[in-house]
This record gives C-alpha cells, sequence and structure tokens, in this order.
C-alpha cells in the first residue's frame, strides 16, 4: 500500500509542480497525487505531452513514483458549450495521467443541477451513466481507471451552513453508479471527509463498497460543518475505524492524503516539517490496515 500525497496545496502556495513533486519525496512519501488544476496549458497539447514526461522523469530521478491523479472539475456545467470544453479537458487530464503511470485517476461526478429537488437525481444517474460511459473508451486506450468519487453539495448560501448529499454520497448510490456501469475501467474513489459530511460512517460505507468496487482513497478529516480537509485525528473521523474496515475488505489500493488544508494556515517555509508529520500520522494509520 502506497502512501501519496497530492501536489495541489504545495503549488498553491507558489512552488512549482518540479518542486513539488520533489518536496513530497522528501517528506518520505512514496507516490505523488497529481493535482490537474495546478497545470494551466492545454492539456492535450503536444507540449503538454513533454511537460509530463519531464514530470515522470523527475520523479523517476528522485525515487518516487505517480499513484493517483485527480482530473479538472466540475464535470459539467448548466452551459452546454462550456461543458464540452470541460469533458475535452477531463479526456487530456486521462492521457497525461497515462504519461505519469497513474493508476487511478478521479473524476468528479455530474453535479451541476440541485440533487435535492424534483428528478433532479434520477436526472443526474442518466447523465453520469452517458458520462462516464463516454470516457470508457479512453481508460481502455491510456489502461488507467476512472474512479468516480462520493459527492455533497451545499445550500448555496456564503457561509455554506448545510451540507447535503450529492450523487454517489450515500453507499446504496454509490454502488448503483458502480454496478450499473459495469466496468474494470471505472471504480470507486472513497473520500473519507465527505462521508462524514453527510453523517455516514466511513466503516459501513467501506464495507458496504467492498474489495472489488474500492480502489482508491481521499483520506482527510473534517469538523462536521465544512469540508476542512485536514489531517486525521484533528476531526471526527474515528481512523481506528476506518483502518479496521480497510483490513476486514483487504482493500489493494493505495493510502492518499487530500489533507492539504492542514497545511494553509502554515507559511510556506514550513511545509515540509508538516509534510513530514503528515507522513508519520500516514505510516501510523497504514500499520494498523496492515
Amino acid at each position: 500500500m502506497l502512501l501519496s500525497f497530492n501536489t495541489g496545496v504545495i503549488c498553491d502556495a507558489g512552488y512549482s509542480l518540479e518542486e513539488a513533486i520533489v518536496m513530497i519525496k522528501q517528506a518520505g512519501f512514496d507516490a505523488v497525487d497529481f493535482s490537474f488544476w495546478n497545470y494551466k496549458k492545454d492539456l492535450n497539447s503536444d507540449e503538454a505531452k513533454k511537460d509530463f514526461l519531464e514530470f515522470k522523469k523527475i520523479a523517476d530521478e528522485n525515487g518516487i513514483v505517480f499513484n493517483q491523479a485527480h482530473a479538472p472539475f466540475p464535470s459539467r456545467v448548466m452551459d452546454d458549450v462550456k461543458s464540452a470544453k470541460i469533458f475535452e479537458n477531463i479526456v487530456g487530464a486521462i492521457k497525461c495521467a497515462s504519461y505519469l503511470g497513474v493508476k487511478n485517476i478521479v473524476v468528479h461526478p455530474v453535479q451541476h443541477l440541485k440533487y435535492a429537488e424534483a428528478d433532479n437525481k434520477e436526472k443526474l444517474f442518466d447523465m453520469n451513466m452517458e458520462f462516464y460511459k463516454a470516457l470508457e473508451p479512453y481508460c481502455k486506450e491510456y489502461n488507467i481507471n476512472v474512479a468516480l468519487e462520493n459527492m455533497w453539495q451545499g445550500n448555496g448560501n456564503a457561509p455554506i451552513t448545510k451540507i447535503f448529499p450529492s450523487t454517489c454520497g450515500r453507499p446504496k448510490e454509490f454502488i448503483k453508479y458502480l454496478d450499473t456501469l459495469n466496468s474494470e475501467y471505472l471504480v470507486a474513489c472513497l473520500d473519507i471527509g465527505h462521508a462524514l459530511l453527510v453523517s455516514e460512517d466511513p466503516y459501513d460505507f467501506i464495507k458496504e463498497l467492498g474489495h472489488d468496487r474500492l480502489k482508491a482513497l481521499h483520506i482527510h478529516d473534517v469538523d462536521g460543518i465544512f469540508d476542512s480537509h485536514t489531517l486525521p485525528y484533528y476531526g471526527i473521523g474515528k481512523w481506528d475505524r476506518v483502518a479496521m474496515a480497510l483490513k476486514e475488505i483487504n482493500y489493494d489500493g493505495d493510502f492518499t492524503f487530500e489533507a492539504g488544508c492542514f497545511l494553509d494556515p502554515l507559511p510556506k517555509e514550513l511545509y515540509l516539517d508538516a509534510l513530514k508529520y503528515m507522513e508519520r500520522v500516514g505510516r501510523y494509520i497504514v500499520g494498523m490496515i496492515k
């Protein structure tokens, strides 16, 4: 089981993607989760291919691998022209992730409609079946899995005062999505923090998804009110139960942190020290799983 961290918050602080890769290695992680929102060029260009092969070379030279990636999001908006461009960018991300050797790329479900209103749940299900089936040929071409993620929505106000489950936010619906798609290339990424936000016990969620569906994780803790994306043990998560469930289903994926907000309050000069601490926390939980 590889322990990994994403490039997102490191680059948001002003470090380059190349520096982020090296820093994640220096902190002791086994692998890098590539955040595509940090890359601003055309993902379908020859220049992008050159850049991503160079990122792979830097990782190889530093003895670290890319295990996971996160596609651009959202996956769809109300404007059809913009949505077509979004789809094109997601396909580009799949292609570029393959240059890195990534095995799972997380692609958010379509959730641009208000999930709780009228027939939107059913509409979103149909849209997502079409959406993910359209991505499947690219998975086959580039030998990479697309991982669906459990989502939430807010009440639309700022600040958000109430959070609701959205697409794949409940175990039974997530399972319905995966089993209807019925593809070895379309798998589950369980976001532990998102499960907690909608009052789902991650232990139960993991057990219901089971070994054959659950192939990736987003590991972070929350305070139960906001999508805090902080380090395990700094929120409401029961991490001994998370580890127990993963062990009981014989989980064979990786342990990938998406806990970047733990770093946000710090000066960027302290990021490496904080990442080393995060790596220790990750090793502790992975040790419980093993």
